[in-house]
């Protein structure tokens, strides 16, 4: 039986925690949006480059520009909500994409040409990882200044 000395156990935390898990939360809500629409575009527009003979690599490198250019804009205003435009901001962007881009063209290459996996199935294979590096890093390096201003 508990006692007026004994304290209850706080499990929520205070305000501010239960506050900075929120908004954590919802950030990685939108992120999940908009990379599932980054997703849809990204792999319908691979699929059709691929399928009228473009070359796996560069099939990979012209949809990822296209989902690029829509995520860096989506994320920056809806999801971290870093403000307007910023020069440094979108070269950190971009910077992340070409590292994700060369870790998913080595991926594909080891399902596709080593595991003789398809095209297609293998790029489904690879976004789970991609799309989870990409996050962290996005979310840490790139918009890391509009989350630190947030708190």
């Amino acid at each position: 039986m508990e006692t007026a000395e004994t304290p209850l156990p706080r499990t929520l935390g205070p305000p501010a925690e239960r506050s900075a898990a929120r908004r954590e939360f919802r950030q990685a809500v939108k992120y999940g949006i908009v990379g599932v629409a980054n997703v849809v575009l990204d792999l319908s527009l691979y699929a059709l480059l691929v399928s009228i003979g473009i070359w796996y690599p560069l099939a990979k490198t012209l949809s990822l520009v296209a989902a690029t250019a829509n995520g860096y804009t989506l994320n920056r205003i809806w999801t971290f909500r870093a403000g307007e435009h910023r020069n440094i901001v979108l070269a950190k962007y971009v910077a992340v994409y070409a590292v994700c881009l060369c870790m998913n063209i080595a991926l594909l290459v080891l399902l596709i040409e080593v595991a003789g996996l398809g095209q297609i199935r293998a790029q489904m294979l690879v976004f789970p990882f991609i799309a989870l590096c990409s996050f962290l890093a996005q979310r840490l390096w790139t918009f890391g200044y509009a989350l630190r201003r947030e708190s």
